[in-house]
């Protein structure tokens, strides 16, 4: 087991990031972070309907599979950009950038924002925003909910959920604990993933800057997960004020690039166009969150400062890169009675990554049985991660995640801000509205809570007044009706290799991708 060791700044006081975590906070000034422009909402201006998209042929289905069908939520995306009914706003992961243009007469593993951000536009949003700001939120209140969680341990308290903590980001890791493992849900992050907390943001606060209703608002996510709409159907994921849904609709790679087939637009000979500011952008960190262990080294970027008061001077983490199916490492915190953990001995935190739910089994089994101890860990259902996804498109290159892997590091070394909470959105977002890291606020609209075989989902075809319902959205209530069934609970318990379709296919290899 690699290992890495944080000391404290020269000083020898810990500073913290910037109004962090009450219970975390340590004597000395702010964390000292370059303060950025202030970031410009572009005003919403109506302008003329799109041309009427060619309507999707769906394709023919036995009558059995048709029952077991979920909504279909592109003809949903096609209606409104030919109504324009509502202000359209597209987010796209950033696993997405680096495959949609293996459809689109570009090569494996390039990285084509620019070309993704012009086919949105021409396909007639109104805004097309990152969902890399919201990785680095995530970041933020992830990284402080795992430091609070340490210093419980420290302190021997008893008022804090357990450790290890494990990642929430990818929801075929979260239906397969909910599913098959739900004595380990207090082991769970509660920050919502990237993509659900910017659908929080843009139904609040970015709803106040253009003056609409966040019912007028329609956010559809880009994804290269084949799970991602189920996440956005949870029924806790709506506004404070229940009028709307977080994000009301998810495509996949596959689907954005069949979009852009069918309306005839020549994606290869786009030109390059940036993301609408504010939440347009987004840190090196936040782009490593497409491949398996990437939400660790962000993480760990962010901690390191934190914990030492130093920024990291060489930021890429070896021993959670690449795409082993389980990874794992340690690191030492030194003595600092005055920093975030209040630790007068060295505390040594272990860390593991695994990509996969054959290997998140193995490694779950481990440390159930106390072969292996763990502080924080990492899963992603998929080979490699997201840029394996089911919505991503099939290749025949046998190396095309390592390609893909490689496009996101370069993502990530060719951005000038790598570290998440050097972010403007991120400075902004908490000096305007949210406060501080995991403040009452930041919980209520950034994190979420788990029921053991799942919650209620939303009904896209109910009557606007039922199709959202007061559900708590910060609170542990396991009391909640849920959906489980037989075959839903077989189909997540038996998978081995994140593959979502059925689990009567092989298992994939490590370095393969999904089968259909």
């Amino acid at each position: 087991m690699q290992s890495l060791a944080l000391a404290p700044a020269a000083s020898g006081r810990v500073t913290p990031l910037q109004r962090g975590c009450g219970a975390l906070k340590a004597a000395g000034p702010a964390l000292s972070v370059p303060r950025a422009r202030r970031l410009r909402v572009q005003a919403f201006q109506e302008g003329p309907a799109a041309p009427a998209p060619a309507a999707a042929k769906p394709a023919a289905k036995p009558a059995a599979a048709a029952e077991k069908k979920e909504v279909d939520h592109i003809p949903l995306v096609l209606e409104e950009l030919k109504t324009k009914k509502k202000v359209l706003i597209a987010q796209t992961a950033p696993a997405v950038r680096i495959a949609i243009g293996e459809e689109l007469g570009l090569g494996p593993g390039v990285n084509a924002t620019g070309k993704m951000v012009a086919a949105l536009r021409r396909l007639g949003f109104d805004y097309v925003f990152d969902t890399l700001a919201g990785a680095d939120l995530t970041i933020m209140e992830e990284g402080f909910e795992l430091l609070e969680r340490l210093e419980g341990l420290v302190a021997r308290r008893t008022d804090v959920p357990p450790l290890p903590m494990f990642t929430s980001c990818c929801p075929g890791w979260i239906g397969f604990v909910e599913t098959c493992a739900p004595e380990i849900i207090p082991h769970i992050s509660t920050c919502k993933s990237p993509h659900m907390m910017v659908g929080a943001v843009l139904k609040t606060y970015f709803a106040e800057k253009i003056n609409r209703r966040p019912d007028e608002i329609s956010v559809v996510s880009v994804m290269p997960c084949v799970r991602k709409q189920a996440e956005a159907d949870r029924m806790m994921f709506h506004t404070p004020d229940a009028s709307a849904r977080e994000v009301d609709h998810v495509i996949t790679t596959k689907d954005l690039s069949k979009l852009c087939q069918e309306q005839g637009i020549d994606f290869a000979s786009l030109p390059d166009e940036e993301f609408d500011e504010f939440l347009g952008i987004g840190t090196g960190a936040a782009a490593l969150f497409g491949t398996t262990g990437g939400v660790m080294e962000a993480a760990l970027r962010t901690v390191y400062d934190v914990v030492t008061g130093e920024k990291l001077e060489r930021v890429n983490w070896d021993p959670v890169r690449g795409l082993e199916g389980t990874k794992e490492a340690s690191i030492t915190i030194a003595p600092n009675p005055e920093g975030p953990l209040h630790n007068t001995e060295p505390v040594t935190v272990n860390i593991a990554v695994a990509n996969g739910l054959g290997n998140a089994k193995k490694l779950l089994k481990a440390v159930q049985e106390g072969q292996k101890e763990y502080h924080f860990i990492e899963v992603m259902a998929c080979p490699g991660g997201c840029i394996g996804g089911g919505g991503q498109p099939r290749s025949k290159d046998k190396e095309i995640l390592q390609k893909r892997q490689g496009a996101l590091y370069s993502v990530d070394e060719r951005k000038v801000l790598r570290r998440s909470h050097e972010s403007p959105v991120v400075q902004q977002l908490y000096d305007e509205f949210l406060e501080r890291p995991n403040s009452h606020k930041a919980h209520e609209l950034l994190h979420t809570y788990y029921v053991p075989c799942g919650p209620e989902k939303f009904d896209i075809n109910a009557p606007p007044e039922e199709m959202v319902s007061p559900v708590a959205t910060c609170t542990l209530d396991l009391g909640l009706d849920t959906v489980c069934d037989p075959a839903q609970h077989h189909e997540i318990c038996q998978v081995d290799d994140g593959n979502p379709h059925s689990d009567t296919e092989p298992p994939a290899a490590p370095n393969a991708l999904h089968a259909e």
